[in-house]
């Protein structure tokens, strides 16, 4: 028993590490004793040489121990490897958020106070940090900056795989569009100039409650066409500090909806009046 362990000893990688290393001990000790023999060596010689065989005894030293120890460290890189691969694949989402976080810091892509769309999300930022942004969060419909009242996290690994819109506040305001869609029962395609007169009209209306004062009248454009049954629709851009949007939004909603219906019942009043005309006329031709 006592043999068979000590023949295992031998044959291991431990007691062939412990002989390489004991060698060159020994080998290091003699060259530096014959080194102390020789009187003929100044200090400085005799130092330098004795740096240079340390250093190449440390080298053969290391590459000894790697060629023993081979077989070990390749297993153990293996699964050194494959626990590498096991925490990115598991860490995947969470390195990517850094990494996104890293981009956006890099490219100063936008910061709090910004309006932004990301991943079909549009939004005020309201803050961020090392993971997510967080968002208060507009309507989906297009051009519009109304805030829902929600709250949204949004990711920054989304900005790997998703464009990344920052929209430009020119004086501290935002152009919003209004979209409004009509019955064809009014040609209101010769009338827009008289929509965008009364849009600035309504806009002029409310400077006493300082709504239409912050709305500057070159900045109003208003857009025809149609949908794709045939409707009209109108739309109105402008722009607007986002806590007034809302405000402005429903004055130039009533302000046009007044205009259309009021030219549909304008219509409708012309279209009775031959009507009771040619009513009243046979008994004229009877008289």
């Amino acid at each position: 028993m006592p043999s068979s362990i000590t023949q295992q000893l031998f044959n291991s990688d431990v007691a062939a590490s412990i002989a390489l290393i004991a060698i060159l001990a020994a080998l290091h000790l003699m060259f530096g004793r014959a080194l102390r023999r020789r009187e003929d060596l100044t200090a400085p010689i005799a130092r330098r040489w004795s740096a240079n065989v340390r250093n190449f005894l440390l080298l053969v030293a290391l590459i000894g121990l790697v060629m023993i120890w081979a077989p070990q460290l390749r297993t153990f890189a293996l699964s050194l490897t494959a626990f590498a691969v096991a925490v990115v694949v598991a860490m995947k989402e969470l390195i990517l958020c850094l990494s996104g976080s890293a981009l956006r810091t890099f490219t100063r892509a936008y910061s709090v106070g910004d309006h932004i769309e990301l991943g079909g999300t549009r939004g005020e930022v309201l803050d961020h940090n090392l993971l997510v942004t967080k968002l208060a969060e507009f309507e989906k419909r297009d051009g519009s900056v109304l805030a829902t009242g929600r709250q949204v996290i949004l990711p920054h690994s989304l900005l790997f795989g998703t464009p990344l819109r920052v929209e430009v506040l020119a004086g501290g305001k935002l152009k919003h569009s209004v979209l409004m869609t009509f019955e064809p029962r009014k040609n209101l395609f010769v009338v827009r100039n008289e929509i965008r007169s009364v849009v600035v009209a309504a806009l002029r209306a409310g400077e006493s409650t300082g709504v239409g004062a912050t709305v500057l009248a070159e900045h109003v454009e208003v857009g025809l066409g149609t949908s794709d049954i045939g409707k009209h629709r109108v739309e109105v851009r402008f722009l607007a500090p986002p806590e007034f949007v809302g405000q402005v939004e429903q004055a130039v909603i009533c302000a046009v909806g007044n205009l259309v219906h009021g030219m549909e019942e304008e219509r409708g009043v012309a279209g009775k009046l031959p009507v009771e005309a040619g009513g009243a006329s046979p008994p004229a031709g009877g008289t």
